[in-house]
């Protein structure tokens, strides 16, 4: 019986194998955390030799790069699909919904993208261009807010700022299991309520 890994060698020549080692590295990620992330577990999951993840992503950091850029990237379909929503104060509480929602399908990833947990990674200019654009999708739906009358006119960039930190306190505690409350849905509620009520004009 051939195994998983025979059956993905016998397919890499017709796969991206970028794509199939990116996979194999985020199930890593998700299961076993950032200390799976190494070379050779990557290969193996991936059922390539070692020196296929060295001749696409050059390192181990490489790959946790290519990881980080496609949380951002997730984050990002999600943000700029906001623009759907007519209500820019409904477009906000949908976003922080969403938010916590990937983080908490995709905590180890999270980890990665906010967090640092891979020691000695340093996402590249490039990379951190791909999380402002997702930032960018928060500041979009602010200022649509601003424009119409619903948000104070206040500094776009600083009061998208204060959101996300917002949003992303709370996250980081649940993931961290650090939150106090039973109903931790109800409460990263009341976090949005509470964000939304300093932006709406007095």
């Amino acid at each position: 019986m051939s195994t998983m890994a025979e059956t993905r060698r016998s397919r890499t020549s017709s796969l991206d194998m970028e794509a199939v080692l990116l996979e194999a590295a985020a199930d890593l990620l998700e299961t076993e955390g950032p200390d799976g992330l190494s070379v050779r577990r990557i290969a193996a999951a991936a059922g390539v030799a070692p020196m296929g993840v060295y001749n696409h992503f050059a390192s181990k950091f490489g790959i946790v790069e290519a990881l980080f850029v496609q949380g951002f990237e997730r984050l990002g379909r999600a943000m700029v699909t906001l623009d759907e929503i007519e209500d820019p104060i409904e477009a906000l509480r949908e976003g922080g919904r969403r938010y916590r929602v990937l983080a908490l399908a995709h905590p180890q990833m999270y980890q990665v993208m906010f967090l640092r947990a891979v020691p000695g990674f340093e996402p590249s200019d490039d990379a951190l261009e791909v999380a402002a654009l997702a930032f960018g999708g928060l500041v979009t739906v602010i200022e649509r807010g601003m424009a119409a009358g619903s948000f104070i006119d206040a500094s776009l960039t600083l009061t998208a700022q204060l959101v996300w930190s917002a949003i992303h306190g709370w996250v980081s505690l649940e993931l961290a299991e650090m939150g106090f409350v039973e109903d931790h849905e109800a409460g990263f509620a009341q976090v949005c309520t509470t964000v939304l009520d300093g932006l709406v004009p007095r």
